[in-house]
């Protein structure tokens, strides 16, 4: 298999493949950040596109291996969002199942992620909006449909990816958990309800303009949609903690997407998959401080156990829904903004 993290190999492959001519002038971008492939933005005579190659061995501390075949499963699911919200999705242009390499349309250069303006505290509720509406919408048309059904049967990358090291690898550092998190992992692997993403994060959205970009799809799988809630929501919850001082509008905007999506989704029964969300939430929390893919941006151990603390609260409050849920998270989040302030 090719190595497309040296430019000079990746050049020639766009040329052998027919994806750039003879004589065109190639620039290549190496973009940081990721895990679990090699990413690369390739500009081509004005055509502008990504090009991505699955890793066998993630780039992270501890040993983390994953099927690259994964990389077919991103181009099939990619090419579901864009037939079903094709304004917010690249579209698909190549798949080489010998060299796990995806191409796809890229977004403008000078579109940036949504996660590095969540970082700063400027909160857009239009792109929040547009990023939950489309969840939304996939889950809607993808319930029952059998092919799709059929296609993103095996689980076996989110086992590898998601379950594993996020939530089976905290039950050694918090065994009191295993009995909770148990039936948690059953009802993932088990479900079969609707194309999950899987990795639908901040860092998986780009903006530009206001328009969005939705990418990286090679976790998805036909299984339950509480995961992809429970992972986007994660990542306002944790940046709460980390820019405390605008918790409440951390928090507020997950409030207002989440009411968005329960309002408009139809698939299942509503407080079936919120009572699911709420019970997941706490494991994907502690997961993110203790799992091995901690956060990069909560570095102190105050604010790590902050995250243990809320995670701890939800699951011994069982709150009766997610309003009781946020609320609970935001009364922690404004104890500790207090602290530090007259810290």
């Amino acid at each position: 298999m090719l190595d497309i993290s040296n430019e000079e190999v990746l050049r020639q492959y766009l040329l052998d493949k027919g994806h750039m001519k003879a004589g065109e002038h190639c620039w290549i971008k190496y973009c940081g950040g990721g895990v679990s492939g090699t990413v690369a933005f390739v500009h081509v005579d004005g055509r502008e596109m990504i090009v991505k190659q699955a890793l066998a061995k993630l780039k992270v501390k501890e040993e983390w291996l994953c099927d690259p075949n994964r990389m077919q499963i991103e181009m099939k699911s990619n090419e579901i969002y864009h037939r079903f919200v094709p304004e917010n999705t690249p579209e698909v242009y190549f798949y080489d199942h010998d060299n796990y390499i995806f191409g796809r349309e890229a977004a403008p250069e000078e579109a940036i992620m949504w996660k590095s303006d969540l970082m700063t505290g400027r909160l857009d509720f239009v792109v929040a909006e547009k990023v939950m509406r489309s969840l939304c919408i996939v889950h809607n048309e993808c319930a029952k449909d059998r092919e799709i059904a059929e296609f993103f049967a095996d689980k076996a990358i989110f086992y590898e990816l998601r379950i594993s090291p996020y939530i089976k690898f905290i039950l050694n550092k918090h065994p009191q958990l295993t009995d909770y998190a148990q039936p948690i992992i059953e009802e993932l692997m088990d479900s079969a309800i609707t194309l999950v993403h899987g990795d639908y994060s901040p860092k998986n959205v780009m903006i530009n303009d206001r328009k969005v970009y939705l990418m990286d799809f090679e976790v998805a799988h036909y299984g339950h949609p509480s995961f992809d809630l429970g992972f986007l929501s994660n990542h306002l919850v944790l940046k709460s903690i980390y820019n405390c001082k605008y918790g409440a509008a951390y928090l507020s905007m997950l409030r207002h997407i989440l009411d968005l999506y329960f309002n408009e989704m139809d698939y299942m029964d509503k407080g079936a998959l919120e009572q699911s969300f709420i019970k997941l939430l706490p494991l994907l929390m502690i997961a993110r401080v203790d799992g091995k893919s901690p956060v990069e941006y909560l570095t102190e151990p105050v604010d790590k156990e902050l995250v243990r603390t809320i995670a701890y609260a939800i699951i011994e409050s069982k709150p009766a829904d997610r309003h009781v849920m946020i609320d609970l998270i935001l009364a922690h989040v404004e104890a500790y903004f207090e602290n530090t302030k007259n810290a």
